[in-house]
């Protein structure tokens, strides 16, 4: 049986290695959707680099990214709606395990999310896999998470998730208009390419995927998308 991290560079996931010790894992895996975060794969490389991390980085989806697989069907992920963690993450780690250790191996898969995400626990759908929950076990939550890097002198990483996640609250969409101008263009591209999906002859308003209001999104149309 092999002892698998799920591991998606996040706050969670860098706790839950550090709490559980790299050294009982077999292998450590970050499911690269191709549109991470600029500041995911800068943490990235700081764990591998400065700290020696042994990370598996798979990119396992056709050769192409989260973006261009949702820019090209012209429609984006939304809270309700999207496939995003099956077809990117789950999937991709699925036919990495086989290949790599065979169809008669078994995994037990760590996936670290914290206490207060506990209703997103699952079963595994297949036989060869057992998902385990050990921040949800021993009663970990975010903020404990975060205390848990600090003791060990490493940095705090920044929420993971593809850019252009539906799940972005304020601060992140502002921090990318601020920070990263060109990824935040992509984003209402695509916002503006998947508004109105084709389904037939009907089209269907898809509601928006950057929420900003106020005095904050006066200067959301500077790419003259809409």
């Amino acid at each position: 049986m092999k002892r698998i991290a799920n591991f998606g560079c996040g706050v969670n996931s860098v706790a839950g290695i550090l709490k559980y010790g790299a050294e009982n894992y077999d292998e450590i895996i970050f499911s690269d959707t191709g549109s991470e975060k600029p500041e995911t794969y800068e943490y990235l490389k700081y764990l591998v680099e400065e700290k020696n991390w042994k990370i598996t980085v798979i990119n396992d989806h056709f050769d192409k990214s989260i973006y261009d697989y949702y820019y090209d069907k012209r429609i984006y992920p939304t809270i309700n709606f999207r496939d995003c963690t099956e077809k990117f993450k789950i999937r991709p780690i699925k036919r990495h395990l086989r290949k790599k250790y065979g169809k008669k191996q078994i995994f037990v898969n760590d996936i670290f999310i914290d206490f207060s995400e506990f209703h997103r626990m699952k079963n595994s759908d297949v036989k060869y896999q057992k998902l385990n929950y050990p921040l949800v076990y021993d009663k970990i939550d975010r903020d404990q998470c975060i205390e848990i890097i600090k003791k060990a002198g490493y940095k705090i990483p920044l929420k993971s998730g593809c850019y252009m996640c539906p799940f972005n609250n304020k601060a992140i969409w502002l921090n990318l208009k601020k920070e990263h101008p060109d990824l935040f263009k992509k984003i209402l591209e695509l916002e503006n390419r998947g508004m109105h999906t084709i389904e037939g002859e009907r089209k269907q308003k898809m509601r928006p995927l950057v929420n900003i209001k106020g005095k904050d999104s006066r200067d959301l149309f500077e790419c003259a998308c809409f």
